[in-house]
């Protein structure tokens, strides 16, 4: 696929190498699974429900993130994105297979656990502004609300992985009214989902380091 420059640019410079055969290995970058003790459990359970001690907050805050999410969310969204997957190869579209993986495999999903950004299913399919016939498929979102990643979907069956400020197909987040989408920046990051994929797995194992540490005398062993 060209680079993107419409209302924006591919990023520049060098870019960090991945490995050769990274479409069949991507996986094995996960983050492990993190064994949650009955403990642990407990004070994630108290973070959620509001229940906060000043003495534990980091351990409470880190045990919410490691708990592996309720069956129904995990329901919703595989069903959420089997319906999006549908309406976009309906219109022609391909969705890469490394990401319909992601997607639908909870144990994958389990063992995620970056601090900021976080898998999000878009409600609906949008073109790009400046060339309708290619498709924004939000995939994350940064927890702030400063960053969005998309594939970006073209009829050739080709993609990339694209950056925004905004995040397209996400009705809910507006505030005042529909917004001028067409001027929003869009750049491209990645030139694939398992590239892009394989190095927020990296720094989510970074971010598992940090949990881990924050709870080890919540291990209750």
């Amino acid at each position: 696929m060209d680079l993107v420059n419409w209302k924006g640019t591919a990023l520049e410079g060098s870019r960090p190498t991945v490995p050769m055969n990274l479409r069949e290995t991507v996986f094995d970058q996960l983050p492990p699974p993190i064994q949650v003790t009955p403990e642990i459990k407990e004070l994630g359970q108290r973070y959620m429900r509001g229940e906060i001690d000043g003495r534990h907050y980091a351990a409470m805050q880190a045990a919410a993130f490691i708990l592996p999410k309720p069956t129904n969310a995990h329901r919703s969204r595989r069903s959420e994105f089997r319906k999006l997957a549908s309406e976009a190869e309906a219109a022609g579209f391909v969705i890469p297979d490394v990401f319909r993986h992601l997607v639908e495999t909870d144990e994958y999903v389990d063992r995620l656990h970056h601090n900021s950004i976080w898998l999000q299913m878009p409600e609906e399919l949008w073109r790009l502004p400046a060339d309708s016939s290619k498709l924004m498929f939000l995939a994350f979102v940064e927890g702030q609300g400063c960053c969005n990643w998309h594939l970006l979907l073209s009829s050739d069956g080709s993609h990339c992985m694209v950056t925004c400020e905004h995040p397209f197909g996400l009705p809910s987040v507006w505030h005042g009214g529909v917004p001028d989408y067409s001027q929003w920046d869009v750049q491209q990051c990645a030139d694939t989902v398992e590239e892009w994929l394989y190095h927020y797995f990296r720094e989510s194992c970074g971010h598992n380091a940090g949990y881990i540490r924050l709870l080890e005398t919540y291990r209750g062993e």
